[in-house]
């Protein structure tokens, strides 16, 4: 970032309306990232820190949600552009995915879970807010405290979907290169009870929907890296696109024959 972007503490206490004591404080606890040193005992601030410490007061007061909580999520939103780390939807993404089984206590969580499970058994067509909200037990008018529509939500499960798969993989290869196959049946064993869902993202980006192909992109992207690590480390993106090429090849072909016999995953590592 450009010097003329950095500011001392006084001025990101004008801007923030964060007192300097409580800045230092959420420094120490790694809430905010180190400012740049100018001096001896003279540090500069940027945009960063401001976008920050407003998430900081809005999941605090908003949402109610710990300082160690928060430290978990801020980084993913501080990530994004401006308008998006301040809408509620986002904010509840980063919770659902940072927090692992915590998430399902939140509405916005429970609502995940059941996008999940509802567009990976039906796809999208077949299912509507109000299936989802009654799986998820909430009222449909809190639906859109959360989402902003079906389709966010879509996307949102996609993406939740895709890092279940990984960190089962992970879980389960532990750190030894994988043969690309293998990687591929057991990769297709865990995306098989959500296939609708991810097929269906892979059909809607084809007819060039509207946010389809670029969920589409972030969906395989991650997946094609999450996947590639474990058989190619040096060159995950081309592995994983191999791996991810055989994955759908496979879910097609299962879906012609049923009575095929899936490989067993092997036993989770400790």
């Amino acid at each position: 970032m450009a010097a003329h972007d950095r500011f001392t503490i006084a001025e990101l206490t004008r801007r923030t309306g964060v007192p300097p004591a409580t800045i230092h404080h959420y420094l120490r606890l790694g809430l905010l990232a180190p400012p740049k040193r100018a001096a001896v005992n003279r540090f500069l601030y940027d945009d960063r820190h401001v976008t920050g410490l407003r998430l900081i007061r809005v999941l605090r007061e908003r949402r109610g949600l710990s300082l160690k909580t928060i430290r978990r999520v801020l980084p993913d939103l501080v990530a994004l552009e401006a308008g998006e780390a301040f809408r509620p939807e986002m904010w509840d993404r980063a919770i659902d995915l940072r927090m692992g089984p915590d998430r399902r206590r939140t509405p916005g969580g429970r609502l995940l879970d059941a996008a999940v499970e509802s567009f990976g058994r039906s796809g999208y067509g077949d299912v509507n807010v109000d299936d989802i909200c009654r799986v998820a037990r909430i009222a449909k008018g809190s639906f859109y405290r959360h989402f902003r529509s079906k389709e966010e939500l879509f996307f949102a499960a996609a993406e939740a979907a895709a890092a279940q798969v990984t960190q089962a993989v992970a879980e389960s290869v532990g750190d030894g290169p994988v043969p690309i196959d293998r990687l591929a049946s057991w990769a297709a064993d865990l995306m098989e009870p959500r296939s609708a869902l991810f097929l269906d993202l892979l059909g809607r980006a084809s007819q060039r929907r509207p946010g389809y192909p670029a969920a589409a992109r972030r969906v395989f992207g991650d997946l094609m890296l999450g996947l590639g690590r474990h058989t190619d480390p040096a060159d995950p993106e081309r592995a994983g696109g191999e791996v991810l090429d055989r994955v759908l090849s496979t879910l097609l072909r299962r879906a012609l024959n049923p009575d095929a016999v899936p490989l067993p995953l092997p036993a989770r590592r400790r």
